[in-house]
């Protein structure tokens, strides 16, 4: 069974938010995915910061 971020949540997309995770529920190997899968997420938001980042600095730079 491969699982993904998906699996160990429930996403309302109406609000943009994720509901708690009940860490009890997993197994070790479960966990270890999870967090797996966790870093692999901020690793994507890091890049989607630094893209807009960059774009917000491109777009001042030209607006001087």
């Amino acid at each position: 069974i491969i699982l993904t971020m998906k699996d160990f949540f429930e996403i309302d997309e109406t609000n943009k938010t994720i509901n708690i995770l009940n860490l009890d529920d997993l197994s070790i190997e479960d966990l270890k995915k999870y967090l797996s899968e966790l870093q692999m997420e901020v690793e994507r938001v890091n890049l989607e910061i630094r893209r807009k980042d960059s774009f917000k600095k491109n777009a001042e730079e030209f607006f001087k």
